[in-house]
């Protein structure tokens, strides 16, 4: 993958944290990046540092990645690797050690959580699945969290949309797959990205992850074999990607 420059990502919420190192680690395999999100001045920035390719839109919104997908083609010629990576918290993290009620829990709000972190998924995999069939087949992987694994009882909308990632990865998974596609979650506990607080991971008591630990494990999620599979980035674990193993309910397919 590293030794192919014809090799065409694209990367959602590409203007900071995980994204912006996932970036930053495809082109320095030389792939080409296209590099998606609403936070135009981070997109400026990480296509000044890499060289990549930049497209400023919404991506909740199911027509817009379709735009993107269209996109990816009419300006590389093909797509291989499709990263769904834009996510939201559901409460404000200087909130989440706050006790709280559901009268603190913002229907709107929720919708949007969900629009951010599940219906673009869901948008972006239809999207993207005849344009990575079309190039020969490829590989989604998309971004959920531990929290779509065991419930983060402090943000439940955010358990709840990261629930349904998981959920959608292993359920899509063989109908890709008759496509040539691989779909895989990458279920990171804690990372320092503005989404917790950078400054966090200076701490000598730090649990969370280096978003450059993140996107090495999402790039080997990407070249690896399998489909319809969770892995967890867990600080201290060895090896730090590790695959999730689901409980089988008997009658029911695992």
């Amino acid at each position: 993958m590293g030794e192919n420059d014809s090799k065409v990502a694209l990367v959602t919420g590409a203007a900071s944290g995980i994204g912006a190192s996932l970036v930053r680690k495809l082109r320095s395999a030389n792939i080409e990046v296209l590099g998606v999100d609403l936070d135009s001045s981070g997109l400026e920035s990480i296509r000044v540092e890499t060289g990549c390719s930049i497209f400023e839109t919404d991506i909740s919104k199911n027509a817009n990645n379709i735009e993107v997908a269209n996109q990816a083609v009419d300006q590389f010629g093909r797509l291989d690797y499709a990263f769904l990576n834009a996510g939201i918290l559901g409460r404000k993290i200087e909130e989440q050690i706050n006790p709280y009620t559901s009268s603190d829990l913002d229907p709107e709000h929720y919708t949007t959580v969900r629009a951010v972190n599940f219906d673009s998924v869901v948008f972006g995999t239809l999207a993207v699945a005849p344009v990575l069939e079309e190039s020969g087949g490829g590989s989604i992987v998309a971004t959920a969290s531990i929290a779509g694994i065991v419930a983060w009882n402090r943000d439940p909308f955010y358990t709840a949309t990261k629930h349904a990632v998981v959920g959608w990865v292993r359920g899509v998974a063989p109908g890709l797959l008759n496509q040539g596609i691989s779909i895989n979650a990458i279920c990171p506990g804690g990372v320092a990205t503005p989404l917790v607080g950078v400054d966090r991971l200076a701490s000598a008591d730090s649990n969370l992850l280096d978003p450059e630990q993140v996107s090495q494990a999402i790039y080997e999620t990407a070249i690896g074999d399998g489909t319809g599979q969770a892995y967890t980035v867990k600080a201290g674990d060895s090896p730090i990607r590790q695959k999730f193993a689901f409980t089988s309910i008997e009658g029911f397919p695992s």
